[in-house]
């Protein structure tokens, strides 16, 4: 210690008190500049499309649903979560048998859920034909699901299963764990018909045998079609009652087990199974032999339950031993005897069933509750093994249904009080059904590519920010997007439906699987129009930024209430000839061959017969005054809004119908869809109206299209534009220009200020393209999987950043550790072993991030691009919800939002002190002033770090200010952390090793590697805390970065 005075004054030839004093002050002063900083980190990356929640899930249930079956599926989701089930539940459906109104009403009652058209991917694949899917919507929908999950552990549930405990517990069956499945028995019903049913052939010596349908599959089945030897049946048939004819069936497949990761020939097996042997053999009672014959015939292991079928239901009066209901089932392992489930549709269900396959009567009676519980099971059929039974069927005194002398057990309290809770949601969800009212009036929002679907979920938030709160119908075309992005819709907003406009017509046979392709462009909006069953409708092009309700100007406007319809001008250009104004020869009404347009020749040509119309003769005033037809405009509509009452216009869509099915391909009319809807207006000859405005223009990097009224010209109501393609803010429109029908020029030279159509655009309308544009310059849908260069440039920046902060750390540990006490002391070390443990665990962090890199990816919120599996929220009633009501929910959505973004506001808590800590080491180094070089570069970059950095706040795109603060973060941390110090001790060391070993004689060069050491190293309690979390950030700097990458590769 008296050798430190001499050491210091040597080093330090003058005090510098006023130099650390401009240090502290600026440093302090950058901590609060740095306020509008620290937020653009966290600052919301736009309403992105999100990955689905559950995309990394492989294990979880599936659940083939219809609308029907809603209700009853619905409430078997909620029980699930009721016993604590958090696992991904997948409702498969087949060529559009759910609705929008089921799809919405699954989503908003779990968010952890997969909705699947499994038969309309299949025929998009090429895997099954239209009519070959069809036959899936039924019982056999299940196997198909089984085949085509992507999940690995599978548990197929029945929505009408009635559960009495989590069957994920399932999945730890010794028996499961073993072979892979799980499956239960059926009722042991001794008939001839399906696995025993009769037939005769004569075998290889002349014999005329009788054989069942079960022996003659096993006997006939083409091993060698799967690359089987043919092999001898399993003991289980040999053993099993169909076999022996003793009974019909033997799987029950109201639940069942499946590990899809063993026995693929199984998965192959059971395609051949359901695509053809089920129309050869009449061997099953819809879907449930196939499972186990899939197995059986793949010759692959399998395990049935070792119990046998119970049933639920009441004694029979003349024998108390024998329970007669609904199937149920023991779980599945020797030693228990707790029932797991029910099969039991007409226990729970509000309907009728009135068809032994999908036929329901859905008239919804609420009073019919009562008469449930009343009714509700009282027995439960003994614990057995399976056996034959006596009883040869049909049995009119002791039917199918009844367990014959198997024992009775009482259901208990807890079974009933479960039964009574199914019972009641299922009724509120049937009663929300019920009183559902069929959508009169809304906006249809057609989504064609990736970019459209993250579009639509920004013009949703703008149509509800300038007040509309009525329906939004987002229409894509035979599913051409992943289907957690449709789903997204439906989350975000309760008042969202997601419509197939194509599949409809495709199973009505009006469109073919070859024309999908046609209207998956531009064409799917008046595709939209025809099929929506809306009668108030407005059509909005996801490009379209709207300034106001687009509903509250036109519905109410004296053109809408005369014609029914408002459209807009597109702009003219007199000198094109293209589209409408495009040079055509046609044979006219007369036979006679005519030169003239497009539009001419659509007008004259068109089979207005065909609609019982007059023809030609009756052009309206609308079309004889458009510029279209005098030669003056290639173009007369503009097609991003545009107002419909279909009550009004049953002819003009019969006539839509034919221009883009038909007409469209003669005649190269029409840039797009957008001249076919007021077109069909025209040739069914009823009234239409367009704006009196032509189209406006707004400037920026290049003019866009605006609409004006229509009735008034000091109304903005729509600006069009792709702003996703703003690079800047700066580039938004400022000025807007009207312009009248009449006026000659149409270009952007009426944005002139001279001109006295031009004006600025007002705050709030500038607010608004500012908003849109934030949102949809970050906006990703399907993230692209991309390896470029620059990506993997930042992961090698990454991976230094991870290996050199740990080596400096191992070095460290090791010097503390292993310094003798002297050099300790000398060093001022403090808590060398309570140090060296905290460096350990920095240091094992980052070789965690290295080895596992999941550990250091940012878990966003639901706006961002993925979300880990979590728990789900406690099952959410479905209900129509009163404004107030909704006006709850949407706070504590926000409450939710905020809770999950815990990480952001802890990271910006944190940042404030490590700049104040990185201030503080800087004031420390200067207060010492070993090395003036070193020393004065340490705090400028401190105070780089914290000057210049509230610049990135200026930077207007947000994805690269986003990226630049990442990287900002994590090298300035590391140097400040780790680089300088190490440059400093590398400098010192190379000096000693390359230049003059002798130097570690010179007092002077030991006394400020020593004081280097020092400042480095950690020497009080506030040096501890300080030394510590610079490390950490520098750890967390790091891993924000990392994700920006992993957010690329998603």
């Amino acid at each position: 210690m008296g050798l430190e005075p001499g050491r210091r004054k040597a080093s330090v030839r003058r005090p510098l008190p006023l130099l650390q004093a401009i240090v502290f002050v600026l440093v302090i002063t950058c901590v609060v500049v740095n306020y509008a900083y620290f937020s653009t980190r966290v600052e919301p990356l736009g309403p992105r499309i999100a990955l689905s929640k559950t995309q990394h899930a492989m294990r979880g249930f599936v659940v083939p649903m219809f609308d029907a079956m809603i209700p009853i599926g619905v409430s078997l989701i909620q029980e699930l979560r009721r016993y604590g089930n958090n696992d991904v539940i997948q409702v498969y459906h087949c060529l559009g048998e759910l609705s929008p109104l089921s799809m919405q009403l699954l989503h908003r009652a779990d968010d952890f859920i997969e909705v699947i058209d499994v038969c309309h991917e299949y025929v998009t694949q090429g895997n099954l034909t239209l009519e070959q899917a069809k036959d899936f919507r039924n019982f056999y929908i299940k196997p198909l699901a089984l085949i085509h999950t992507r999940l690995e552990d599978v548990i197929l549930l029945d929505a009408d299963d009635i559960l009495f405990s989590d069957p994920a517990a399932l999945w730890d069956v010794p028996a499961y764990k073993a072979t892979g499945t799980i499956f239960f028995y059926d009722r042991e019903i001794n008939e001839n018909s399906y696995l025993n049913g009769k037939h005769r052939w004569t075998n290889d010596a002349g014999v005329d045998v009788e054989e069942n349908t079960l022996q003659e599959m096993v006997r006939m089945f083409e091993s060698e079609r799967f690359g089987l030897r043919r092999n001898q049946p399993s003991d289980h048939v040999r053993n099993s009652l169909p076999f022996n004819s003793q009974g019909a069936h033997e799987q029950d497949s109201s639940v069942v087990v499946v590990d899809k990761r063993r026995h693929h020939i199984a998965m192959d097996v059971l395609w051949f199974l359901i695509t053809a042997w089920r129309y050869r053999f009449t061997y099953s009672w819809g879907d449930k032999e196939n499972f186990w014959l899939a197995y059986e015939l793949s010759q692959s292991p399998y395990s049935f339950s070792p119990h046998g079928t119970s049933a639920a239901g009441g004694r029979q009066g003349h024998d108390v031993q024998t329970v007669c209901g609904d199937i149920a089932h023991f779980f599945p392992l020797d030693g228990r005897d707790d029932i797991l489930h029910i099969n039991g549709n007409k226990l729970i269900n509000p309907y009728t069933k009135i068809d032994a396959v999908n036929g329901y009567d859905h008239s919804f009676q609420a009073s019919k509750l009562t008469d449930l519980v009343a009714n509700l099971p009282g027995y439960f059929a003994g614990l057995r093994r399976r056996g034959p039974t006596p009883i040869m069927q049909p049995n009119s005194s002791c039917p199918q249904e009844c367990m014959y002398q198997r024992g009775a057990i009482a259901v208990t309290n807890a079974q009933r009080q479960s039964m009574v809770q199914r019972i009641s949601d299922t009724f509120e969800v049937a009663a929300a059904v019920d009183r559902h009212v069929v959508v009169q009036q809304g906006v249809v929002l057609p989504i064609v590519t990736d970019a459209d679907a993250a579009r639509a979920v920004s013009s949703i938030n703008q149509l509800r920010r300038v007040g509309y709160q009525g329906w939004v119908q987002v229409y894509h075309c035979a599913g051409n997007f992943p289907s957690h992005v449709l789903q997204t819709f439906v989350r975000i907003d309760a008042y969202v439906q997601v419509v197939d406009a194509c599949q409809g017509f495709i199973l009505n046979g009006n469109l073919t699987m070859d024309q999908i392709p046609d209207f998956q462009n531009s064409y799917l909006a008046p595709l939209a129009l025809i099929h929506t069953s809306m009668s108030h409708v407005v059509v909005l092009n996801v490009h379209a930024v709207v300034l106001q309700d687009p509903t509250a100007v036109l519905w109410s406007d004296v053109l809408y209430s005369e014609t029914g319809t408002v459209f807009f001008h597109d702009h003219h250009d007199a000198t094109s000839k293209s589209f409408l104004n495009h040079p055509a020869t046609y044979i006219d009404e007369r036979g006679r061959s005519v030169a003239g347009t497009a539009l001419e020749a659509v007008v004259h040509t068109f089979n207005y017969s065909k609609f019982n119309l007059d023809g030609p003769r009756t052009l309206s005033p609308s079309l004889k005054a458009s510029r279209a037809w005098n030669h003056q405009s290639a173009s007369r509509q503009d097609g991003s809004l545009f107002a419909v009452d279909k009550s009004r216009a049953d002819k003009a869509m019969q006539v839509l119908w034919e221009l883009i099915t038909t007409t469209r391909f003669q005649h190269g009319y029409s840039k797009g869809a957008k001249e076919n809807v007021w077109l069909a207006y025209e040739l069914s000859q009823l009234p239409y109206a367009f704006s009196k405005f032509g189209a406006s223009y707004v400037d920026g990097a290049s003019p866009w299209t605006a609409q004006y009224g229509p009735a008034k010209d000091d109304e903005l109501l729509v600006v069009m534009t792709a702003l996703s393609d703003v690079a800047s803010i700066d580039d938004l429109p400022a000025n807007v220009c009207r312009r009248r029908l009449e006026g000659t020029t149409d270009d952007a030279t009426c944005l002139d200020q001279h001109n006295e159509g031009a004006q600025r655009l007002t705050s709030s309308q500038v607010q608004a393209l500012k908003v849109r544009a934030v949102s949809e310059a970050v906006a990703a849908v399907v993230p692209k999987v991309t390896h470029d260069k620059r990506n993997l440039a930042l992961r090698v920046v990454v991976g230094t950043l991870h290996v050199a902060t740990t080596v400096y750390l191992v070095v460290w540990v090791l010097i503390m550790l292993f310094s003798s006490g002297p050099n300790v002391v000398t060093a001022k070390f403090y808590q060398p072993k309570v140090t060296a443990a905290g460096y350990t665990m920095i240091s094992l962090m980052h070789v965690g991030a290295l080895m596992v890199p999941n550990l250091c990816h940012r878990k966003p919120a639901v706006t961002s691009l993925w979300k880990p599996l979590q728990p789900p929220p406690p099952p959410v009633t479905v209900r129509r919800l009163s404004s107030k009501t909704q006006s709850r929910i949407i706070v504590r959505q926000l409450s939710k939002r905020a809770a999950t973004d815990w990480f952001d506001h802890v990271f910006i808590v944190f940042n404030f002190i490590v700049i104040l800590c990185q201030g503080r080491q800087a004031y420390e180094m200067l207060s010492t002033m070993v090395d003036p070089t070193k020393v004065v570069s340490y705090a400028v970059i401190v105070l780089l770090y914290s000057v210049l950095s509230p610049c990135l706040v200026f930077i207007n795109n947000i994805q690269t200010k986003y990226m630049l603060v990442c990287y900002a973060d994590a090298l300035f941390s590391f140097t400040l952390s780790c680089g300088h110090p190490m440059f400093s001790v590398a400098i010192q060391a190379l000096e000693l090793i390359v230049v003059n070993p002798n130097l570690v004689r010179n007092n002077r060069w030991s006394a400020e590697t020593l004081l280097f050491a020092r400042l480095f190293g950690v020497t009080g309690p506030v040096d501890f805390f300080v030394k510590h979390v610079m490390h950490l950030s520098t750890y967390f700097t790091i891993c924000r970065l990392a994700n920006t990458a992993h957010s690329a590769d998603s």
